[in-house]
């Protein structure tokens, strides 16, 4: 087992392997049957067609079914739609610039969660996860999309990686920055479980000593004030192409048709979103969320953890915890708002498994030994068959 994450010529592979499958994406014109990638997809070929000062305004443009959801999309901020915009300007075709990108973003999640668990554990767990976590089904039910949920996985471990590397060289400042900054501007409110899980991060993660903590709080409140400036810069650049202020029109939209339960509100309600949370909790990250709930019962001191992997494993289930309580509040929900959750729950699942079960992590350390470029030969076999199979898939 080599112990780098990712030796030189696996660099290399990832690479050829993401063209591959990007290859195919443009040359089958491939498109998805989910309404919110069709949504996005169109959205971004459309606005690639308009002046760049106009790519912060998008319109429905009459993507979505529904006649009364037109004019401005208000939705979110249009940071998802940025990227695909641009590659439709140097010649990609514009539908399936935004797949190309949704699958960017979902290879740069595995890798970063990778290089996350590498910093906590060992070399033995990134790459045993490299491999597990490609088999949840969310996985594959968010295999290749165009939509926000993998970007914003991605802002959510750069910005957590960037606290934990923070310790050795200030420039990890920047990771963080970026990662707030990307989530803001790609999801607008759910920025708010990328600074949940930054804040539990520094206070329950695998921080060093209250130094290293200090420098990640520093590194945190930089990013919110690249974020706050971000937020800003947009909002200028909004009014400037449609002569009204984004945020103003966007928490309207938002708070106009969503009510928060309090103590006095609908309990019922409530129990029921927490409920519809926690159960795709338990089934996207499946097995791995039931192989943690097997190990915590069967052995709750976690022996079999290093202390670092142990405070990683108490972050990832307060941060799910906390996140399905703060996703149930609202009553608008969704099973793509746990995305985010669902993984961090798998990668600790995964990585407690190969630990609790040696068998099992003997025998995937056995298999990366003996089968070149095992991670990318099946993230590269999965997104083929995703594309030549889907049509005929069931939904997971």
């Amino acid at each position: 087992m080599t112990e780098r994450v990712f030796p030189t010529r696996e660099v290399v592979a990832w690479i050829a392997g993401f063209i591959l499958v990007a290859g195919l994406i443009v040359g089958t014109g491939f498109t998805s049957a989910d309404p919110d990638s069709a949504l996005y997809a169109g959205i971004a070929s459309r606005l690639s067609e308009e002046p760049v000062a106009r790519w912060v305004a998008p319109e429905w443009w009459g993507f979505w079914p529904d006649a009364n959801l037109s004019g401005l999309f208000l939705e979110h901020p249009g940071g998802v739609f940025l990227l695909p915009a641009a590659l439709a300007r140097v010649g990609i075709p514009a539908e399936q610039a935004a797949y190309v990108v949704g699958v960017a973003a979902g290879l740069l999640s595995l890798l970063l969660l990778a290089a996350l668990i590498r910093e906590i554990g060992s070399t033995r767990d990134a790459r045993a996860a490299l491999i597990l976590l490609q088999f949840l089904p969310v996985a594959f039910i968010f295999r290749i999309r165009a939509n926000h949920e993998f970007p914003m996985l991605a802002c959510l471990l750069l910005t957590v990686l960037g606290l934990q590397r923070v310790q050795y060289s200030w420039w990890w400042v920047s990771a963080v920055a970026l990662g707030l900054v990307g989530g803001l501007l790609i999801k607008g409110v759910f920025v708010s479980l990328i600074l949940l899980a930054a804040g539990l991060w520094i206070v329950i993660g695998p921080a060093v000593d209250e130094s290293t903590r200090r420098r990640a709080w520093t590194a945190l409140a930089v990013g919110v004030l690249a974020a706050a400036a971000a937020a800003a810069v947009w909002d200028t650049a909004y009014v400037n192409a449609t002569g009204q202020t984004f945020w103003t029109s966007y928490w309207a939209r938002q708070l106009g048709s969503v009510t928060v339960a309090s103590h006095t509100g609908d309990l019922a309600a409530l129990v029921e979103r927490g409920g519809f949370y926690v159960l795709r909790l338990l089934w996207h990250p499946a097995p791995w969320s039931l192989a943690l709930l097997w190990i915590a019962w069967r052995r709750p001191n976690a022996g079999h953890l290093s202390t670092d992997a142990r405070r990683a494993l108490r972050f990832a289930i307060v941060f799910a915890s906390l996140a399905v309580i703060l996703l149930s509040l609202p009553s608008r929900f969704a099973e793509r708002y746990a995305f985010s959750p669902a993984f961090i729950i798998g990668a600790a699942g995964a990585v407690s498994a190969s630990r609790y079960w040696s068998g099992l992590g003997a025998a995937l350390a056995r298999a990366d030994e003996r089968v070149p470029l095992l991670p990318i030969a099946v993230w590269t076999a999965l997104a083929v068959s995703r594309l030549v199979l889907g049509p005929v898939l069931p939904r997971i």
